[in-house]
């Protein structure tokens, strides 16, 4: 895709390793899991955030909009925007998220039944509820008047939030967007629907309930976060002063329309989304590339095959990393909290680790996953996502220098 170069102006993330970037980048660089047994959840690993500091506008909002606002607010700063005055209309933001605030409305549910029908209903409720709201509420703290809006598309959410957010501004729609997504999943309700459908590992699994790759995989592991970049028009950034943390340089989607549940085995959907998102870049100018990897039997297999297709037996050159083992699979926001754990990685050259995994699964196309951190002066790096319905996502980030 042609267009305006855009750039990576600030980051921001509230992950299972702590409130910050900083505290992501300690964790990825380190290898440290942040997965812990969920007492409230019958002993579940899983990655817990801690809660944010709540400014005024994110006081009644639910928790996976108030991430949302947390980790934005440290993209703007980061970015260097406090004391800047964009043209509002030409800014906006793009959150993305997959079962949004689902669990909150059922925790309210729940309560509001426990208390019987004289528990009164809060008009609060109307926005705290609302899909989107922490971006409407990020764009009400800093007066933004462009383009405001929510992407519901499963795991792809976010990949796909930053994904639009990237033509939007390399076309000369907007010059500045915050991008990314939130998620929090960690309620029993909806952690039973995934684990009745066989998708999460077991209480026990303390060792590695998730191995991502590894010819002993069986499973994942869920995660909450949030994860922001600031996308800039580079013409936009060098009138203020500011420099790149990375450049977006392509944007790829594509759905299999296979099945609701299970990737096509042949990984043709990766492939598709990969080879878009690459555009001019010639698969052995890719340096590493961010997995989906959720340690999952068939998604695992289809997401190696479907690279495979496309970098052929150079893909045994290239190393391969997923993040689940670290953070939890953020479902929605992941694409956003990988996104900006790339960007540190990339920044800072080296490539994170695949932890659990030890033993490459024979039955896959020949591949080199990473499982300890590995200095690697990138030049490009793809990024993965996908969801169910057979939908995947595929961004490219170049170092800045």
């Amino acid at each position: 895709m042609t267009g305006r170069a855009v750039w990576v102006t600030g980051a921001g993330a509230v992950t299972a390793a702590g409130l910050g970037a900083s505290a992501l980048a300690d964790a990825l660089v380190t290898g440290r899991s942040c997965l812990r047994a969920q007492p409230e959840l019958d002993g579940l690993m899983a990655g817990r955030t801690p809660d944010p500091p709540r400014q005024r506008a994110a006081r009644h909002l639910e928790r996976s909009a108030a991430l949302f606002v947390a980790a934005a607010e440290e993209a703007w700063r980061d970015a260097g925007l406090e004391d800047v005055a964009p043209d509002p209309a030409r800014c906006g933001v793009i959150e993305g998220s997959s079962v949004g605030p689902l669990a909150d409305i059922l925790d309210a549910l729940r309560a509001h039944v426990a208390a019987g029908a004289g528990d009164a209903l809060r008009p609060t409720g109307l926005t705290r509820f609302m899909t989107g709201a922490g971006g409407a509420a990020m764009a009400h703290l800093h007066r933004i008047e462009g383009p405001v809006l929510h992407i519901s598309a499963g795991s792809v959410s976010a990949a796909c939030a930053i994904g639009e957010a990237f033509q939007k501004i390399s076309s000369g729609f907007a010059d500045l967007l915050v991008a990314g997504g939130a998620e929090c999943p960690l309620q029993r309700d909806v952690i039973e629907h995934f684990r009745v459908a066989r998708i999460l590992g077991d209480a026990n699994d303390e060792d590695a309930p998730c191995r991502p790759f590894d010819a002993r995989r069986r499973a994942t592991v869920i995660g909450e976060g949030a994860g922001v970049l600031v996308l800039e028009a580079a013409e936009h950034a060098l009138r203020r002063g500011a420099a790149p943390l990375a450049i977006v340089s392509g944007f790829g989607l594509a759905c299999e329309a296979f099945s609701m549940i299970a990737p096509d085995p042949s990984g043709r959907g990766v492939t598709a989304a990969a080879r878009a998102a690459l555009g001019d870049i010639a698969c052995g100018d890719i340096d590493w590339i961010k997995t989906h990897g959720t340690g999952t039997k068939l998604n695992d297999a289809a997401e190696v095959r479907g690279l495979a297709a496309l970098f052929g037996v150079g893909l045994r050159d290239v190393p391969l990393t997923s993040l689940k083992p670290t953070l939890g699979h953020t479902l929605g926001a992941s694409g956003a909290v990988e996104a900006v754990a790339a960007v540190l990685a990339l920044g800072r050259g080296f490539v994170p680790p695949t932890l659990g995994t030890e033993f490459a699964d024979p039955a896959l196309p020949e591949c080199r996953v990473v499982t300890a951190p590995e200095s690697v002066r990138a030049r490009h790096i793809l990024l993965l996502a996908e969801s169910f319905g057979g939908r995947c996502a595929a961004l490219t980030l170049a170092r800045a220098a």
